[in-house]
């Protein structure tokens, strides 16, 4: 399975043992003219992963590349790396051979360690990329500069389940950056395993609309009901209203990590709700509906963090987040807004106009924590600099905010 790169690769990565690691070398192979000319993005899709599969992950685990072209490509001089969620520790693999994909075709590549392919798998790795995450990160292909497909994903990821791209939409290299567009593959019909390696993919069962609009993540997990991670039972959904829940803490601008992967939003809750369905939107077009089949639980009196990422080393050190938004806070100077809502209610608005201070985050003061007062700008005020978190910014993420200094 072992790839022999000296013809292609720059010097400073001929002492490497095949495994490209970010920063080490230059992963454009250098200003090599690389062998995959022609490409563009979504030439061919990523449509499945299994980071986690049952048992040990060593050479169990895969991914699916969709061609959906009218003609068959060959991934021959193409670069496939794989990567924590903020795009460290990057590793990648260059396909010296041919491996072709026919016309509207799948191929399933994996990193089985034996000359031995599973039925299931056309093509492998091997070691080079490592493990995948299965608390989230990011597979992609690349050609020289050009992207022909990347894809973050993040957790939970369940054990022996195929994360897909919903099998009712048209693969496409954009669509299949947006989170909500994936799911975990649906029990079968026969009671198989929960994946579709090398075949379409089936439909997403989420969202759900049942009576009250309600939202279930998982095929296995009915409507309006979600799995309790307390009790480890399924149980009715608790929508919140109008006042239940307070957007409390903003990190627009961290200085400790970037901000693609370290802005966050802190939520207080004032009676038990789950965040299943609520949608968090900016003031723009940036909106993130969160659905799960876990139930995304905010206990009354208790704080939650929604972010970019789940890595802690990523998104600046924060504690346990409960959920992941897609889109960007801005920090500069300008109309800014934060809005909470359950289909088309509002639940709850906090807006801006000034800039974000690098490295600290604007709060409610607590005194105002109320559905009635915090709308007011002079409720919001920037972390009083007495508490940092994680790696050093200011703020108090998932935990009480402190009174602001007049």
């Amino acid at each position: 399975m072992e790839s022999t790169l000296k013809n292609v690769l720059p010097l400073c990565c001929l002492a490497l043992p095949l495994v490209f690691v970010s920063g080490a070398c230059d992963l454009s192979l250098g200003g090599v003219e690389p062998a995959c000319e022609g490409w563009r993005p979504g030439d061919v899709v990523i449509t499945e992963l299994l980071p986690d599969p049952e048992g040990t992950d060593t050479g169990q685990e895969w991914m699916e590349l969709h061609n959906p072209g009218r003609s068959a490509v060959d991934l021959q001089g193409l670069l496939l790396y794989s990567a924590r969620a903020d795009g460290s520790q990057e590793r990648a693999y260059l396909f010296e051979s041919s491996v072709p994909v026919e016309a509207r075709g799948y191929v399933v590549l994996g990193d089985v360690r034996s000359d031995a392919l599973p039925a299931h798998v056309r093509h492998s790795y091997g070691d080079t990329l490592g493990s995948l995450g299965n608390s989230g990160g990011l597979v992609g292909l690349r050609c020289g500069d050009v992207v022909v497909d990347e894809v973050r994903y993040s957790g939970p990821i369940r054990s022996g389940v195929g994360r897909i791209y919903d099998g009712r939409l048209v693969p496409d290299s954009t669509d299949n950056d947006e989170p909500s567009r994936w799911c975990d593959a649906p029990p079968a019909s026969d009671g198989g395993t929960r994946m579709s390696p090398g075949a379409a993919n089936p439909a997403c069962v989420t969202p759900l609309e049942g009576s009250d609009g309600g939202v279930s993540g998982d095929a296995g997990v009915p409507a309006n009901t979600c799995l309790s991670s307390r009790t480890g039972t399924v149980r009715s959904l608790s929508r919140p209203r109008p006042g239940d829940v307070l957007l409390t803490e903003v990190m627009a601008d961290p200085k400790a990590v970037a901000d693609s992967s370290g802005e966050w939003v802190e939520v207080y809750a004032l009676r038990d709700v789950d965040l299943n369905g609520v949608t968090l939107a900016n003031e723009g077009s940036g909106r993130t509906l969160f659905g799960d089949s876990r139930c995304l639980e905010v206990r009354a009196g208790t704080y939650a963090v929604l972010a970019r990422s789940v890595e802690s080393a990523a998104n600046g050190g924060l504690p346990s987040v409960l959920g992941t938004f897609s889109f960007g806070l801005s920090n500069s100077e300008g109309a800014h807004a934060l809005r909470l809502f359950l289909n088309d209610t509002l639940l709850d608005e906090v807006s801006w106009t000034s800039a974000a201070t690098p490295g600290v985050s604007r709060q409610l003061d607590p005194a105002r924590r109320d559905p009635t007062r915090n709308d007011a700008a002079e409720s919001f005020c920037l972390t009083p600099m007495d508490f940092r978190f994680g790696l050093g910014d200011w703020g108090t993420p998932g935990a009480e905010n402190r009174p602001c200094v007049p």
